[in-house]
């Protein structure tokens, strides 16, 4: 087992991918975007301005804004005019992006699963620790527009 962290993060994102491509594809997302990420996000709190939904998907908001207009053309999502704000939108999920972020969420669920599989728990947290210290490590080496 002399595979570097490097090449393991490239493995384990390479299966990731094979397995979760079908599936936002199958439910008319494109992989790799972070569409689903959106949603999922939106499920949990809904009513984000675009900056708070940009930061809480780990998203730059050029990315994000063409993310809303697709998911918006698609049906799943839609602006509002923040109360608060009248320079601001409100973002938040239509019935169908609602229908659609509950099947996501299960995906992601059995993703979840999938990647827990026979590890015990105070493994998981032990690893889930060390994966926080490399994205701060990571995090730290990005421009400062890019953090966050």
């Amino acid at each position: 087992m002399s595979s570097s962290l490097r090449e393991l993060f490239i493995r384990a994102e390479r299966a990731r991918k094979q397995l979760l491509s079908p599936v936002l594809s199958a439910n008319g997302l494109t992989p790799g975007q972070g569409q689903a990420g959106i949603l999922n996000t939106l499920l949990a709190e809904d009513r984000l301005n675009q900056k708070e939904l940009s930061s809480r998907c780990h998203m730059d908001t050029t990315t994000m804004s063409r993310n809303i207009d697709n998911l918006e053309k698609m049906g799943l999502l839609k602006r509002e005019m923040n109360p608060e704000s009248r320079r601001s939108v409100i973002i938040c999920l239509t019935e169908q992006g609602q229908e659609k972020a509950l099947n996501i969420r299960r995906m992601f669920q059995e993703f979840e699963d999938i990647l827990k599989k026979d590890i015990p728990e105070k493994d998981m947290e032990f690893f889930k620790g060390m994966l926080v210290k490399i994205c701060e490590n990571l995090e730290e080496k990005l421009p400062i527009e890019n953090q966050g």
